[in-house]
């Protein structure tokens, strides 16, 4: 998606840098120096990162109004559950799937290749730049000379509005808290529409599942999986502590 730089030292102090999974959920896998281990797949390349590093993020995909508005109650309703666990009939299991819809599709419009939107017999406001962001910090929107609407107004109000289309697919989710005995969870950076969250180095929360723990091999089949869900990347705490099976060697 196209990214429109601010004004020189963005002096209305838009967000550009946007997780789509939070910088507070990504802390939970920190390592003594408050860092995580990341593999970036197109490289190969493992390295280590804080919670706002760059690869985190997607930059200016959707408005102000989506990040600092409707998207907030949600994360830190989410955080609350991930901080305080509680037992499966005291999990608020709406919170867990709305997060996880969120996720979905915030990592969806990061990966999509949309571009403004143009509307018929619409002549635009004619704005200046800083009057286009005093607007945005304000949680407005605009259309600019032309008819043209920029692409992060609608991928805004399309995630706001996929959160409600989309909410039958996972509203009636009951989250089990899988628990690690022998090893670490490794994190994709997004796992579509696999209804599971890694929440720390030993809890994951795992939908249609009952509260319970798995060995090092069922541990290994699920890192395996985050592997092959991530597009960009994936991290753990340290990814030495994470089992997989090693694809066999062709004789």
């Amino acid at each position: 998606m196209p990214y429109e730089p601010t004004s020189k030292k963005n002096p209305r102090q838009l967000t550009i840098e946007q997780h789509y999974h939070t910088a507070h959920a990504i802390a939970k896998f920190y390592d003594d120096n408050n860092m995580v281990e990341i593999k970036i797949i197109s490289t190969g390349e493992i390295v280590r990162r804080n919670k706002r590093a760059k690869i985190f993020c997607t930059k200016r995909t959707w408005d102000q109004r989506a990040e600092r508005g409707y998207m907030v109650p949600i994360e830190t309703a989410f955080h609350q559950e991930i901080d305080s666990i509680k037992p499966f009939n005291e999990r608020n299991h709406e919170v867990i799937s709305r997060y996880c819809l969120l996720w979905r599709l915030r990592h969806g419009f990061h990966l999509s290749e949309n571009n403004d939107t143009t509307l018929d017999s619409i002549s635009g406001s004619g704005l200046t730049k800083e009057q286009e962001e005093i607007i945005e910090s304000k949680n407005g929107s605009f259309v600019r000379d032309g008819g043209v609407v920029p692409v992060r107004f609608s991928s805004g109000l399309k995630i706001q509005i996929s959160l409600d289309r989309d909410w039958h697919t996972c509203s009636h989710f009951k989250w089990g808290l899988i628990e690690s005995t022998e090893g670490e969870f490794i994190v994709a950076d997004g796992y579509g529409n696999f209804a599971f969250i890694p929440i720390s180095p030993k809890l994951a929360f795992w939908a249609g599942k009952t509260d319970q723990k798995i060995n090092r091999q069922q541990l290994a089949e699920i890192n395996n999986y985050s592997i092959g869900q991530a597009k960009e990347y994936y991290f753990a705490r340290k990814l030495s502590e994470c089992p997989i099976f090693q694809p066999i060697a062709a004789r």
